[in-house]
């Protein structure tokens, strides 16, 4: 953001040592052709184009800045919430379709079958529904994004490609199990051991701020939880398991 400001602002004091010039020798007896007006004029509206662009960027990066710093502001909140009993699969179900309804109001949509396995048996589970719910969104999100981009590159080599999330709860051994699996491109294997860490992040430009798996991770052990990533072509499955 630094750099493409003083670099706009150098642009605006040349351009302006340069209308100052050029004024002068309008007003002047200097005798200036169309084709040197013209080409001045040229050289203005590429020296504006420029500083759009850089704007343009000052705003991207900005935005992805606001993010991060919105994310670490949520983040560091934990610890004022408090255990409560929850219906777990309603909270997943709501999640899930917010997320999904959030994708399709967003840039470049795509159709996904939502399979919802939800065990009756799950009940009630004390939690901090404020931040756990944002482990639904994140996890869900992500799903999404991956499976948009998996479209985009399976319609570039003509094949057929049906995305689909399923969201299961299972109750068993005074534990509690939630699995978020699509049916993506998968997590390549150079970047398994990263995609938890704080800031890092595949999505490109702007678009992602690298804390939503390191939250979603820190919110998990707040709760007691631990999460398990499996994943390979065609699939990643989030894994969470929660003691009741």
């Amino acid at each position: 953001m630094n750099n493409f400001s003083e670099v706009s602002a150098e642009m605006v004091d040349e351009m302006l040592e340069d209308v100052s010039s050029f004024r002068t020798r309008i007003t002047g007896n200097g005798v200036i052709d169309k084709t040197e007006i013209d080409k001045t004029l040229a050289d203005y509206q590429d020296i504006f184009n420029d500083i759009r662009a850089n704007l343009r960027k000052i705003h991207d990066h900005g935005t992805r800045a606001d993010g991060i710093v919105k994310s670490m502001l949520l983040h560091s909140r934990g610890g004022d919430g408090r255990m409560e009993p929850t219906n777990l699969n309603a909270l997943v179900k709501e999640y899930v379709n917010l997320s999904f309804h959030g994708m399709r109001a967003a840039q470049d949509p795509i159709n996904v079958d939502i399979d919802l396995q939800l065990d009756k048996a799950v009940g009630e589970v004390p939690l901090i529904t404020e931040d756990f719910s944002r482990i639904i969104l994140n996890l869900s999100g992500n799903a999404f994004d991956a499976m948009r981009g998996h479209c985009t590159t399976c319609s570039a080599k003509g094949i057929d490609y049906h995305p689909k999330l399923t969201v299961r709860t299972k109750s068993g051994d005074r534990k509690i199990f939630i699995e978020i699996e699509d049916n993506g491109p998968g997590i390549p294997d150079d970047i398994k051991d990263k995609i938890l860490q704080p800031f890092f992040t595949t999505k490109k430009g702007t678009q992602g701020t690298g804390l939503g798996l390191s939250i979603t991770h820190d919110i998990i052990k707040a709760h007691g939880g631990e999460m398990e990533i499996k994943s390979s072509p065609g699939s990643t499955l989030f894994k969470i398991c929660l003691n009741r």
